[in-house]
């Protein structure tokens, strides 16, 4: 992981440095945007949207769970949590069973 996505991801956790976040959450939307594309093909147009809507709601909690020392790559972390927590939002807005 490069220096500065690890400063970044530092100085929220630690200060909560409101500028990091920010940065985090640039830095991952292309991330985030394949996840939503897929759930929009699968779910429809209305589910994409409420995934656009909903999606940085949860990021300032989700930020707060990634370790560094874990070494689980950031891309991993982000695309296994949003994927849970897209399905968790389309669950509970009756786009899934």
């Amino acid at each position: 992981m490069n220096e500065q996505l690890i400063d970044w991801i530092t100085r929220f956790q630690k200060e909560k440095d409101i500028d990091a976040l920010a940065n985090l959450k640039d830095y991952c939307k292309d991330m985030i945007e394949p996840l939503i594309i897929e759930f929009t093909e699968k779910y429809g147009e209305d589910a994409g949207e409420l995934l656009r809507l909903k999606w940085d709601k949860r990021f300032y909690f989700i930020f707060t769970k990634y370790q560094l020392n874990v070494g689980l790559p950031l891309d991993t972390f982000v695309k296994n949590t949003y994927r849970f927590y897209f399905m968790q939002v389309l669950r509970r807005s009756g786009y899934m069973n």
